[in-house]
């Protein structure tokens, strides 16, 4: 995955780029610090960025956007809740 890296006038860093699933842009807003864990030191994602929602950092890890993630999993989600339906 391509992320194209912004340093934002308070210091923070924008992460960008093409989500895998739509292909459309998605960005976080992160440390310096958290960048430099992940990136450059292996650490965990939720350990480098316990700032982000998760599924922000799911994007970091896989490229998969909040939206791409609902586009991939929200079918097999309303299939599970209508299999377990008894009413």
């Amino acid at each position: 995955m391509n992320l194209t890296a912004t340093v934002q006038e308070d210091g923070r860093i924008r992460l960008g780029g093409p989500c895998v699933v739509t292909g459309r842009e998605h960005s976080v807003v992160v440390s310096r610090e958290g960048v430099l864990a992940y990136f450059q030191r292996g650490m965990t994602a939720r350990k480098a960025f316990p700032e982000l929602a998760k599924e922000d950092r799911e994007f970091l890890i896989s490229g998969t956007s909040p939206e791409g993630w609902e586009m991939l999993f929200s079918c097999t989600q309303n299939s599970d809740e209508e299999e377990n339906d008894v009413s």
